[in-house]
C-alpha cells in the first residue's frame, strides 16, 4: 500500500482540502466513474503528483469524502437531546426536518454513493459504520420513554425509527415523492410520537 502524506502546513491543508472540494462537486456531477483523477487535478489547480501525494488513489479521495459526509448526519441531526421542556412530538419532528434538510446536503452526491452502497463492500461498510452510531444515539435518546430498556430491544426499535425516516426522506429528497413533504413529516412525527409513547 503507498504512503500517504498527512497535510501539517497551512498551505498543505488547504491544497488537500481543494482537491477534496473538486472531487465532491465532480463525483456529484458525473459520478465516481466518469471523473477521473486527471480531472480534478485540473480543475483543482494542482499537479497530478500532488494529487497521489495526497490520496492513495481516486476510490480512497472518494471513500475519504463519504466517510465525512455521512459523519455530519451523526453530528448534525443528532445534537438534539431529551428535554424535559420540549414535547417528546416536538423533539421528534425537530430530529426529522434536522435530517431531511440534510439530505439537500450534496443530495447529487449521496445518491451517487447509496447506488454503490449495494454493490461496493467499503461503502457499504460507511454507511454500516454510521447507520450504528445512529442507532445507538436513537437508543440513547428514546430510553427514558421506554418501559423495557434491554440494549438490543432499544436497538431494534431504533432500527425501525431510523429506516422510517430515512425512507420517507429518500423518497421526498431522491424520488421525486409527489406527495406533500409537510404532511409526511406530520404523518412520520406521529407515527412515531405513538410507537415511542407505547413502548
Amino acid at each position: 500500500m503507498k504512503r500517504v502524506r498527512i497535510p501539517q502546513q497551512r498551505r498543505s491543508i488547504e491544497r488537500r482540502t481543494k482537491i477534496k472540494k473538486t472531487a465532491l462537486a465532480l463525483f456529484a456531477k458525473k459520478g465516481i466513474n466518469g471523473t477521473s483523477s486527471n480531472e480534478i487535478v485540473m480543475k483543482a489547480g494542482v499537479s497530478i503528483g500532488t494529487f497521489y501525494s495526497y490520496f492513495e488513489n481516486k476510490r480512497a479521495l472518494f471513500l475519504e469524502i463519504l466517510k465525512d459526509h455521512l459523519e455530519t448526519f451523526v453530528t448534525d441531526v443528532y445534537t438534539l437531546q431529551t428535554d424535559e421542556t420540549i414535547s417528546l412530538r416536538d423533539n421528534i419532528r425537530k430530529h426529522i426536518r434536522k435530517a431531511f434538510t440534510l439530505f439537500d446536503r450534496h443530495s447529487s452526491f449521496h445518491k451517487e454513493a447509496l447506488v454503490l452502497k449495494f454493490s461496493d463492500r467499503d461503502v457499504k461498510k460507511l454507511f454500516d459504520d454510521v447507520e450504528e452510531e445512529q442507532l445507538i444515539i436513537i437508543s440513547d435518546l428514546i430510553r427514558p420513554y421506554c418501559r423495557n430498556t434491554d440494549t438490543n430491544k432499544l436497538m431494534e426499535i431504533s432500527k425501525v425509527i431510523h429506516s422510517a425516516v430515512e425512507n420517507i426522506a429518500h423518497s421526498v429528497k431522491f424520488l421525486d415523492s409527489p406527495l406533500n413533504t409537510e404532511r409526511l413529516v406530520d404523518e412520520l412525527t406521529e407515527m412515531i410520537h405513538h410507537y415511542v409513547n407505547n413502548l
